[in-house]
């Protein structure tokens, strides 16, 4: 008889930062990258809204993995089907510990948490399933999870703003794709913010800007 046991370990993980927290800090972004990427790279995306009084954090997913058969590059990922449920916990106690680790205490800051792609179904869970201060959730590329749509956790959507930004020539996401996310949305009463722009499945430097 085969029997599936599971246990609890210790793993190391990593994030990237631009800035260092401060008393003059008035903003603090941390991103959250897509499937197949290193944060190292993704994190550069950001540099354009760097300045004195912001700081860019971005953590890595905890599963990392070959991308071509000839193992010359390396990508990450926040979870896949197997032993989903699990991910989603390790995913929001990780980024629950470096937010623990920042030691933010008394300072006076915005907090932005942006998920690209696969990312920012992981962005939503963490935010929601936590109470912290937050000034905007920005979604890029992606879907809204719905287990973060219950009528048990509506409170929460009402603490930050909602910020949603498609790509019109997104190859993961079309027309259909967009028209169901809205609908999804609008049924569960969330004020949201739409950005549809010139582009593809990537970040652009300009939408970002806007979105201050």
């Amino acid at each position: 008889m085969i029997q599936k046991f599971k246990i609890q370990t210790i793993k190391s993980a990593r994030y990237f930062q631009i800035g260092e927290i401060n008393s003059k800090i008035k903003n603090i972004w941390i991103v959250l990258h897509g499937y197949g990427m290193l944060p190292e790279y993704f994190i550069k995306k950001f540099e354009c809204i760097s300045n004195k009084e912001t700081v860019i954090i971005a953590p890595e997913a905890l599963n990392k993995f070959y991308l071509k058969d000839n193992y010359s590059r390396v990508g990450s990922s926040w979870m896949t089907k197997v032993e989903r449920h699990d991910d989603i916990q390790d995913n929001i106690n990780f980024l629950n510990s470096i937010y623990s680790s920042l030691k933010l205490g008394q300072l006076d800051f915005k907090l932005n948490v942006l998920g690209f792609s696969q990312g920012g179904p992981t962005a939503t869970r963490w935010v929601i399933n936590n109470k912290f201060k937050l000034n905007s959730l920005i979604l890029w590329g992606c879907n809204l999870p719905k287990d973060c749509l219950d009528d048990g956790v509506k409170s929460r959507w009402n603490d930050f703003r909602l910020k949603y930004v498609i790509g019109k020539n997104d190859e993961y996401i079309d027309e259909e794709k967009i028209s169901y996310e809205k609908e999804k949305i609008k049924n569960y009463g969330l004020v949201y913010d739409f950005h549809l722009f010139e582009g593809g499945h990537n970040i652009e430097e300009s939408i970002l800007k806007k979105l201050i």
